[in-house]
């Protein structure tokens, strides 16, 4: 059975058919995930999820039969948010892809997901915690943005001992909170998620200045403020930043190079941006343009370049996969992430 409001949805497995509640799990995931059972037996899943909109978060708590799911970059598009997933794993285990790589996470540990890029896992008898959070909540230096996807904090740490105990917490009062009680749990959850995210991708002994203070973070984020102009450049950062050619260059080596910095966070805003561009005329110029590229062409051949395809059939299958989805009555939770916003309330 599905019970549901604006704020909360339930879904129970005692008082449905196997089938009916495997329906009703994979509506209500499928702007996250696409899931099926592990086995392909329907007939012996059970799952039961409650869900809460708190305004500035989404907490879930869930409880289900071993399935794999899948984020691909046609659902990444369809969605168009890059909220971060941070789950808990309160029993059970999970494998999962990312950026083709393969990792795990076990009871205990807390593992985050960024939904601006794709993933896939497999998961047994698994009982979770689950926040989505807006990602200007999380404090952390673009360089660890870039690592989070996929990254595992483990729950015999200090930090993760911290952060389970606060998500488990969290899970208990989640249906009691006010607007106000809900602000302050918002700013308590990201402090701890900040700091833990910033353990599980560099480590216990990394210091402050290499968490908030560098050089490379305020590039970054001067970046991000003027990706859709046009001129942004190296030149323009050097003169911004008062940095010689040689520095900005050395300070990007290990991301791949200024430019192909500049013009990958374009493209990757751009990819987001496709569920509300369209299918009409004059679709990608409006891409190209409002995401700093000088011509359509150039930005036609980077996007192929990066995504394997052009900007047209992106468009095409991101509509493809939002019409399916907004014929779903019962698909609010792409309401709930669309709407999620870092200055929330309920």
């Amino acid at each position: 059975m599905t019970v549901g409001s604006d704020l909360s949805q339930i879904v129970r497995s005692d008082t449905v058919s196997p089938s009916e509640n495997f329906r009703q799990w994979r509506a209500g995931l499928a702007s996250l995930f696409e899931a099926a059972p592990l086995d392909g037996a329907v007939e012996t899943f059970r799952a039961d999820l409650h869900c809460l909109n708190l305004g500035s978060f989404l907490i879930g708590m869930s409880k289900a039969s071993p399935q794999v799911f899948c984020r691909d970059r046609s659902l990444v598009s369809a969605v168009g948010v890059d909220h971060l997933l941070i789950q808990l794993y309160v029993s059970g285990e999970c494998e999962f892809k990312v950026d083709g790589s393969q990792s795990r996470g076990g009871t205990g540990d807390i593992v985050c997901f960024d939904l601006s890029r794709p993933m896939s896992s497999q998961a047994g008898d698994l009982e979770t915690i689950s926040l989505v959070v807006p990602r200007q909540l999380v404090r952390l230096p673009r360089r660890a943005f870039d690592a989070v996807h996929g990254a595992v904090l483990d729950g015999a740490t200090t930090l993760g001992v911290l952060l389970r105990e606060h998500l488990l917490s969290m899970a208990k009062v989640a249906p009691r909170l006010g607007a106000h009680d809900g602000k302050l749990v918002t700013e308590a959850a990201a402090a701890l998620i900040s700091a833990g995210l910033s353990a599980a991708v560099s480590g216990p002994a990394a210091s402050e200045s290499e968490l908030i203070g560098s050089g490379l973070q305020s590039i970054q984020s001067f970046i991000e403020r003027n990706l859709t102009d046009e001129a942004l450049s190296p030149e323009t950062i050097m003169r911004h930043f008062g940095l010689s050619r040689s520095v900005l260059y050395r300070t990007f080596e290990p991301l791949g190079g200024v430019a192909d910095y500049i013009r990958d966070r374009r493209l990757d805003r751009a990819f987001l941006q496709l569920a509300s561009i369209g299918k009409g005329r004059g679709g990608v110029s409006r891409l190209a343009y409002t995401n700093g590229f000088a011509s359509e062409a150039a930005f036609s051949r980077a996007f192929r370049q990066r995504f394997g395809m052009n900007p047209r059939e992106a468009i095409l299958e991101s509509d493809r996969r939002a019409a399916g989805k907004s014929h779903a009555q019962d698909n609010w939770m792409q309401a709930w992430l669309r709407g999620l916003s870092a200055t929330g309330s309920r």
